[in-house]
């Protein structure tokens, strides 16, 4: 199965009916939310999604990074992406370890669906930022359980959060630029695809970020430092990750997938063992495919318990210390 025939689906026509309908992007991640519930509890349409990913050879010959949150592709064109990403918990299940940098996703807006496991503890930061010298002032907006609130959206310059969830779990995810804009085709057009870096240089350069929709050249992070938070530039905080590449992190990805077949009853063992037969299927997959089909245990993945900033990790509790709550 390829996306072609998935977009034929039901729940996939009727998210780009809604695309199609709401001009206004928040609508339309309003109405969508009860939609990406329905994809999340449908097994017979998860089948179809793991199919659309094994089938493909770009998702099969992936390079896999410490980067990437391990997922599934579900659809994507220039209006909309819908992914499944997988979060694994830290190595004792512990709660309310950051699982990464406070970050925001530009000009997109994001919609996630909890459909497997305990899901995560998040903080949605006010988007008036303050930085006086290398300190920034964050207020928490919103704090909240994936189990509070199934389903919720994080704006396009939110800054966020995700802690560790208290295990394995799962999201499905819609993704979409904050409005639509006449240059949103570009990112499909395979001609200037291959001209990516170089428009995007010349688009920055020329400070037009935000009318093309795209990230600024430097963008920052944060983590809490004391009373306050301190910035680190997004390409520093995120090289030891894109360079972490090869065959454990392969093995470790596919791992997190197939947890996600078992956990979630879409096996198919016929399925999976015409994928193990395919000569373009990937050695690190075949292991874990076979213990799927020999109904054997996928052992749960764990998060890395560093992340690239001075004091190697964070909590909740350093966040709202930093963000000026009182912890008496």
């Amino acid at each position: 199965m390829n996306q072609e025939q998935l977009s034929q689906h039901p729940y996939i026509q009727q998210i780009l009916e809604l695309s199609r309908l709401h001009e206004d992007r928040k609508v339309l991640h309003e109405k969508a939310g009860s939609v990406l519930q329905q994809m999340g509890n449908d097994t017979e349409f998860l089948k179809q999604v793991l199919q659309r990913n094994f089938d493909d050879d770009g998702y099969l010959k992936q390079t896999w990074s410490q980067y990437n949150i391990p997922f599934l592709y579900i659809f994507e064109n220039e209006d909309v992406v819908m992914k499944i990403h997988f979060f694994a918990a830290h190595p004792s299940h512990a709660n309310g370890i950051a699982a990464h940098c406070i970050h925001h996703h530009n000009n997109y807006i994001l919609t996630t669906a909890g459909i497997l496991g305990s899901g995560y503890e998040t903080m949605l930061f006010e988007k008036n930022i303050v930085t006086e010298g290398n300190k920034t002032r964050l207020r928490v907006n919103k704090h909240f359980t994936q189990q509070e609130y199934p389903v919720h959206t994080i704006d396009s310059w939110e800054p966020h959060i995700v802690y560790l969830p208290e295990s394995y779990s799962a999201t499905l995810q819609l993704w979409t630029p904050d409005k639509k804009r006449a240059t949103d085709s570009l990112r499909h057009n395979p001609l200037l695809k291959a001209l990516k870096t170089p428009l995007r240089k010349a688009i920055q350069l020329l400070g037009m970020e935000k009318q093309f929709g795209i990230s600024v050249v430097n963008t920052v992070q944060w983590y809490p430092d004391g009373d306050a938070f301190v910035g680190i530039d997004e390409n520093e905080y995120f090289a030891p990750t894109r360079s972490a590449v090869g065959p454990e992190i392969d093995s470790y990805s596919i791992q997190t997938v197939c947890r996600f077949i078992l956990e979630k009853g879409i096996m198919d063992a016929g399925y999976l063992q015409e994928v193990m037969n395919r000569p373009q299927t990937p050695d690190y997959y075949k292991p874990w495919l076979q213990k799927l089909i020999q109904g054997e245990d996928i052992p749960e993945t764990f998060a890395k318990t560093e992340i690239n900033i001075p004091t190697k990790t964070y909590t909740r509790e350093d966040v709202m210390r930093a963000a000026g709550y009182s912890l008496s």
